[in-house]
């Protein structure tokens, strides 16, 4: 049986944070139960559904994940529901990774109880910073002090595998904010931290703000600056870099997070989420009036043989690990590259790329330029294809 990553959006919020483009509506509590009983008739849906093989038959849950939106704002039983109903779909591992993500100023010690009560054994928590300021200028509903009270709750209520999701390129914010944020992250001992460079999605308020000239980020060498601070800072505390913004001390690296990189199968489920099963991507729709008026499984793509390549190539390159070789060869039936291939090797002698038993990954300072490198690894595949 294949693992298979389980997604729930939940897309309710308190507030639209500043610099978010995710489908997310603050508000609309009318809509929230509305909302979840048709997410439970969707989990039903595919706990019959053939299209790829009864799944039950065929897969096992090895993680799921309950995103948003705020996850944890709404009742704590709801989440509990859908995630047992999700154990009709295919049957979970015994040690499943099952996640929820969650603002630190909507957490309490009832909630927690119902998620471990529910299987969940893992949080993930959106801190962002540890300077007011800055959560007030991100538009967060929480403060620093909330996070370490979350952090501590959360531990009372049986919760060890924690993660701190942090960002850094904020408006305004220097590197002696970033080095407190990532210091008061470390001390508070969790397993598990996200740092994730602030893209400024067009039409958000953050956005406009900075086209205006009322808020001013900081330029692209400092924020790889930034970058290079916080794997250096959290290498010498027993975390490993295992994708370009994911750290972990050992054996804490999120399961979930791995089935993308390395385009595992995994169906999602709510409002906007995301699917690839056997090679064939869909989603539903991003309106949440059109979810709740039944529309399902949009864009429904069969991926060829160039599209996963390309992906391949984009995504496992993300991870710290890279390409597995023998393992490409095996999918695609021929090497990734003409032996001595000169592009290789001069993205190797510039400090790139590595190659080593039998793995193409991309050095730290092939990280910081993620795109750039990817864009030539993509040029030799077009070659070997014609």
């Amino acid at each position: 049986m294949k693992p298979l990553a389980l997604y729930i959006h939940v897309p309710f919020c308190a507030r639209k944070c500043a610099y978010c483009d995710f489908a997310s509506w603050p508000g609309r509590e009318g809509e929230w139960r509305r909302y979840f009983d048709a997410l439970v008739t969707e989990i039903r849906l595919w706990s019959a559904n053939t299209d790829f093989g009864l799944l039950k038959e065929r897969f096992r849950v090895r993680s799921a994940f309950v995103g948003g939106g705020t996850p944890t704002l709404v009742p704590a039983e709801w989440i509990a529901e859908a995630l047992e109903l999700c154990r009709k779909i295919a049957p979970f591992d015994a040690d499943a990774e099952i996640t929820v993500e969650g603002n630190p100023g909507t957490l309490t010690p009832e909630k927690l109880r119902t998620y471990r009560q529910a299987g969940v054994n893992r949080l993930s928590l959106g801190a962002q910073s540890f300077d007011d300021d800055l959560l007030y200028t991100l538009g967060r509903i929480h403060t620093a002090d909330q996070t370490v009270q979350a952090v501590e709750m959360a531990r009372d209520a049986g919760f060890s595998n924690i993660n701190l999701d942090l960002m850094y390129g904020l408006p305004e914010q220097s590197m002696d904010q970033w080095l407190d944020t990532l210091e008061r992250a470390v001390d508070l001992g969790v397993p598990h931290i996200s740092a994730y460079s602030l893209i400024l999605e067009p039409g958000t308020p953050l956005a406009e703000r900075v086209a205006r000239g009322e808020l001013t980020v900081p330029d692209d060498e400092a924020v790889i600056a930034m970058q290079r601070t916080a794997s250096e800072l959290l290498s010498k505390s027993d975390f490993g870099r295992y994708e370009i913004s994911n750290y972990a001390r050992p054996k804490s690296e999120s399961r979930h997070n791995l089935t993308y990189w390395y385009r595992g199968d995994y169906l999602g489920l709510g409002c906007a989420a995301h699917s690839m099963l056997d090679e064939t991507r869909f989603s539903n729709p991003d309106s949440l009036d059109e979810y709740l008026a039944g529309r399902r499984m949009t864009d429904v793509q069969r991926l060829k043989r160039r599209d996963a390549i390309e992906e391949t190539v984009m995504l496992n390159t993300r991870a710290t690990k890279g390409i597995d070789l023998a393992a490409w060869e095996r999918r695609f039936g021929r090497p990734f590259a003409p032996e001595k291939s000169a592009a290789l090797e001069r993205l190797a002698g510039a400090g790139y790329i590595e190659m080593k038993d039998d793995w193409l990954r991309l050095t730290g300072r092939g990280l910081e330029v993620h795109n750039a490198v990817v864009l030539e690894l993509l040029e030799i595949q077009e070659a070997m294809e014609r």
